[in-house]
């Protein structure tokens, strides 16, 4: 390796704050790097301190220490290997950690069970985490909400947290060429990405403890896909929300460091079979008309990777009754610096809509 590696552009404060990364980590993390150290080791050094710290505290008999710590772990795990293009030996290795801390703490929340659950999908399998409030008196709608191109379920812990909180269900779910069923179980993106949201669907809906509406939540690339999704699967939805998406994902091709790269790698194909093959035909053209569920679009109006233009597009020819655009000021991407807004909002909007009779 010829230089230690920098922090992620695309992992500021805010984005890491609201995805459940401790302060502490942050400084940390901030000031070695800025003295030269490598990102990447200095991220899996604070896990693994994490890790051995919450696993000294669940002997010792504090499980709500110990789950803070297993997330506090994850979600610094994540950083580390956010950046890591391929998929290597080193990613994977971290990944693992990660995979393992986010499955212990989340099973020791008092408020909800947490299910790993394991879906067939062609050839592979989705992998994610049914999350069910404890205290619901009956069958409870479910958010099935998913990340991007680069961060995935995990990283969608906090609002997953504050939807069951609300009393919501939450179906944390890795798609084709996303998080662990990209990684280990080679599942891949496929354009239609709308049909594995066909048999996720299924799934809830087969299982007793879940009722009423689904909601569907993306942000980044993940909001594309849910907003596609939501273009053929609308009559199945209680309400969907897009956030900081894109209308036509080729465009950060040329914004977006090494974009098609790793375009290529979640296609399972190479670079020239995905610009003659996928890129065009991964649009909302003549499919953002078909949306007919409840919608939120959350954007900003100078967003670095996806232009604000897109979501006005996906607003303006959605045919939705109920469907809101909230544009929020600055240069930033899925309106991070607004978080704890843009979070409760969304929480609210689902609760307000699929607990609706």
């Amino acid at each position: 390796m010829s230089a230690n590696r920098k922090s992620p552009v695309f992992q500021n404060f805010n984005r890491m704050m609201a995805s459940g990364l401790d302060h502490t980590d942050y400084t940390r993390i901030i000031d070695r790097v800025g003295r030269g150290e490598d990102h990447v080791r200095v991220c899996e050094e604070l896990g693994d301190k994490w890790f051995a710290a919450a696993e000294e505290e669940l002997k010792n008999g504090h499980r709500e220490t110990a789950q803070i710590f297993f997330i506090n772990a994850a979600a610094v795990y994540r950083i580390g290997e956010y950046d890591i293009i391929a998929i290597t030996d080193e990613r994977l290795r971290i990944y693992r950690k990660l995979l393992d801390s986010y499955s212990r703490g989340i099973q020791l929340y008092e408020n909800m069970t947490a299910e790993k659950v394991s879906l067939p999908y062609h050839n592979a399998k989705l992998s994610g985490w049914l999350l069910l409030p404890k205290q619901a008196p009956g069958a409870v709608p479910v958010v099935v909400a998913t990340g991007g191109l680069t961060g995935f379920k995990e990283e969608v812990h906090t609002i997953a947290v504050s939807l069951v909180e609300r009393g919501l269900g939450v179906f944390l779910i890795d798609g084709p060429g996303q998080g662990e069923s990209l990684y280990f179980n080679q599942s891949y993106y496929e354009v239609e990405h709308e049909k594995a949201y066909e048999v996720i669907f299924d799934y809830l809906l087969s299982r007793s403890a879940i009722g009423g509406k689904i909601g569907l939540f993306g942000a980044s690339f993940g909001g594309y896909l849910v907003a596609r999704a939501a273009g053929f699967l609308s009559g199945q939805l209680g309400g969907c929300v897009c956030r900081g998406g894109s209308y036509q994902p080729e465009e950060m091709i040329s914004v977006y460091p090494n974009a098609l790269e790793k375009l290529a790698i979640r296609f399972g194909k190479d670079i020239d079979y995905v610009k003659e093959h996928f890129l065009s035909k991964m649009t909302l053209a003549g499919i953002a008309e078909k949306i007919t569920c409840p919608l939120l679009i959350i954007h900003n109006e100078q967003d670095p990777l996806f232009p604000v233009a897109g979501a006005k597009r996906i607003f303006q020819e959605a045919s939705s009754t109920d469907k809101t655009l909230k544009i929020y000021p600055g240069f930033d991407h899925c309106a991070t610096f607004d978080a704890t807004e843009v979070q409760r909002y969304l929480v609210d909007w689902f609760a307000d809509r699929l607990f609706a009779k």
